[in-house]
């Protein structure tokens, strides 16, 4: 946030000068605009890298790339342009110096119809949805800026330019303090993201243990059965085995093999004398 404060608090002393405007554009220059270092400045500071791409190129036929490009859940981009028009903004201040309405109202428009273009080409190369939001960004560095065009509105139909680039063009408008809220709001979008995603995982984790437990004691139950099962056959078995032993310490008692043997030799007889009447 340190680096924030620094950066809003250094473009701000853009606004107080414009001999400081034009010593910043010179050193500047090297990098690209202001406009671009800026935003540079402003996205890198506030989200992770893996929340944003730069020089991306959103339709395979052109070959224009989009300054910025920050990733939204399933991998949508949302196009992220700077732009500053320094010479229409700076006839907006000589012309407040000179105390001369006209020329300040004819400097506002002309700024007005510079950010109109900038909306229409946005919309027409970096807008590609469902790769891309049907929305784009595009950032004016200073507050200053910003409030210029936030207040103006066309002379005929009174409509605020901001509302009339997100109707015709799906172009917002955001300034340094407008656009680092709302990538805050995305960062921690993210994260309770992350939070969500991980406690989803935890349940679902919970709910197969939990089916796995339900599984288990079916098994349980199920062995109880064969368990209980096994057991009656061993008690049958040893009823059986109970019976077999006293018969057969019955069957050593002299007297009791003798009725044994007579009654299976008169059951013998009998059978032949079957055989031999048939």
């Amino acid at each position: 946030m340190k680096k924030l404060e620094t950066l809003i608090s250094q473009v701000e002393l853009l606004n107080q000068s414009q001999e400081g405007i034009t010593k910043i554009l010179a050193g500047v220059k090297k990098y690209g605009t202001l406009a671009e270092f800026s935003l540079d400045a402003l996205i890198k500071d506030l989200l992770p890298a893996s929340q944003f791409m730069t020089n991306v190129k959103m339709k395979e036929d052109t070959s224009e790339n989009v300054e910025f490009a920050i990733k939204l859940q399933g991998d949508v981009l949302v196009p992220v342009d700077s732009h500053f028009p320094v010479e229409k903004f700076k006839a907006i201040t000589d012309g407040h110096d000179a105390q001369d309405k006209r020329a300040v109202a004819d400097a506002r428009t002309k700024l007005a119809t510079a950010f109109k273009a900038k909306a229409k080409s946005v919309n027409e190369k970096y807008i590609v949805p469902p790769k891309t939001t049907d929305f784009a960004i595009v950032y004016a560095p200073t507050e200053s800026l910003y409030k210029e065009l936030t207040e103006y509105q066309d002379p005929s139909t009174k409509e605020l330019l901001t509302q009339e680039l997100m109707k015709k063009h799906k172009v917002v408008i955001c300034g340094p303090n407008t656009l680092s809220a709302y990538l805050q709001s995305l960062h921690m979008g993210f994260q309770s993201l992350k939070v969500q995603k991980g406690a989803t995982e935890i349940y679902n984790h919970l709910k197969t243990i939990t089916s796995r437990f339900g599984k288990h004691f079916d098994n349980i139950i199920s062995l109880r059965k064969k368990l209980e099962e096994a057991m009656s056959v061993v008690d049958k078995f040893g009823t059986d085995a109970r019976s077999i032993t006293r018969t057969l310490e019955s069957i050593k008692d002299p007297e009791q093999l003798e009725k044994a043997v007579q009654t299976e030799n008169v059951e013998k007889f009998v059978d032949r004398s079957k055989q031999a009447n048939n």
